[in-house]
């Protein structure tokens, strides 16, 4: 038996990308490309995962108008991987509130946007309140979507992954 590899090539996301994944009952969620990510391939995009589970293939129209029950940064694994195929381009964005984060620059805080854009000195308030920028493998969304459905436990660091905690983090509004 020979050692072959498989080569994959990188698809290349682009926002308004939908891909489908996957629960272990065989039905499906879906999410959305919104930001694309700094990488040139769109291999650290921002995410948005609906509520819903489906066992057919939703229609589109209806699909994106549904309830966001995920959304943050992560990595493009699970798509290289083929455990999330994207199905579909240009789609409308999902309304998700974007967090701010903190950054620290020559010993000072700084308010930054969702893609780490400087807007202001943070205040105590928000030094407190804001997180460092973060991104979580594509892992840990697959398995909060899975807890959301009853497989498995929703864990306490799921709740980063949420809108609410997104909304509870925008301090600076950017226009």
């Amino acid at each position: 038996m020979g050692n072959k590899s498989i080569s994959r090539k990188r698809v290349k996301l682009a926002e308004g990308d939908l891909f489908e994944l996957d629960v272990p009952d065989g039905r499906h969620g879906y999410g959305v490309i919104v930001k694309h990510g700094g990488l040139k391939s769109g291999g650290t995009p921002y995410v948005a995962i609906f509520k819903s589970i489906h066992r057919e293939r939703p229609e589109l129209t209806e699909l994106i108008r549904e309830e966001v029950a995920l959304a943050g940064w992560t990595m493009d694994a699970l798509v290289y991987h083929g455990r999330w195929n994207v199905i579909a381009h240009s789609l409308p964005l999902p309304n998700i509130p974007f967090p701010n984060f903190k950054v620290e620059m020559e010993g000072k805080f700084y308010v930054t946007d969702v893609e780490g854009e400087l807007v202001g000195e943070a205040t105590p308030a928000e030094l407190e309140l804001l997180d460092y920028k973060f991104s979580r493998a594509p892992i840990a969304f697959q398995m909060a979507f899975e807890a959301l459905h009853g497989f498995g436990d929703w864990q306490e660091r799921y709740e980063e992954l949420t809108p609410a905690y997104s909304r509870a983090r925008i301090t600076r509004s950017v226009t």
